[in-house]
Formats: C-alpha cells, structure tokens, sequence
C-alpha cells in the first residue's frame, strides 16, 4: 500500500465538512500526511466578466466573509500538530477540488456527507457524490 502524503479536505463551512476536516485531520496526524483544505466559490467561467466585474459590492463582502468563515471552521477541527494548508479557488466546486487534487497530487480527498446545496434528503450532497463519482484517488466520505 502506497504511503499517505497528501490529503485534500474540502469546506464549505458547513456541519458536514466539518466532520470531513476533524476525519482528515486525524488521518493526517496518524499518517504524517500534509492536509490541504479548500474552499471554491461557486462561478460559472461560461460568463465573460470576470468575478470581480459581475460581483456588486454588496454581495462581495458577504462572499469573502462566508469563505472566511467556512476555512475558520475547518481551522477549528485541525490541531496545530497537523501540518495544513489554506487555499480557495472560484468556479465549479467539483471540478475546482478535483483539478486541485491532480495538480497537487493528493492521494486521498475526505469530504462531508452533506453541504450546503439545500436538499438534505440526499445521503451525500451532490458536491461530494460528483467527487465520488469523478475522482481518480481515493475518497472517504464522513458522517
């Protein structure tokens, strides 16, 4: 079995990616592997203006603050012994973590059961399943 060096934890500030950023802060302090945790600001890159142009001032502050939020509480579940790693990107959340983790090299991503996208019926929020589905390295999925 190949060694554990990076695992990506991604947020959304939700209950749920808690739970994920407590599970891969605890395989990060067991395995010694770094951790990475991002935050992706849903935008659709088939729109021309970049964010910054479409964004009114009214509703930029509170975006920054939510992803400000979010990291905070992830912070929160990781001990300072874990070595960790903030970062956020803006586009489509599942494209944007699985793009990170290629980039990146990650061989494991920890997500939450659920997030933020409303329907809380759904065993995994359709973020986490897309990444289930879509990802060429190990998932776990915390509950």
């Amino acid at each position: 079995m190949k060694k554990l060096t990076r695992i990506l934890v991604p947020v959304d500030g939700s209950e749920g990616s808690e739970r994920a950023a407590e599970l891969a802060a605890e395989l990060a302090a067991v395995s010694g592997a770094s951790l990475d945790v991002l935050h992706v600001t849903y935008f659709d890159r088939e729109t021309d203006a970049s964010e910054e142009s479409w964004l009114p001032d009214s509703i930029a502050g509170p975006v920054g603050e939510a992803e400000r939020r979010a990291l905070e509480r992830a912070a929160g579940q990781i001990p300072a012994s874990v070595k960790a790693a903030y970062h956020h990107r803006t586009g489509i959340p599942a494209d944007e973590i699985l793009r990170f983790a290629e980039e990146k090299g990650h061989e494991l991503i920890v997500v939450g059961g659920r997030g933020l996208s409303g329907v809380k019926g759904f065993l995994l929020g359709s973020v986490s399943q897309e990444i289930v589905e879509r990802a060429t390295v190990s998932v776990a999925v915390a509950k």
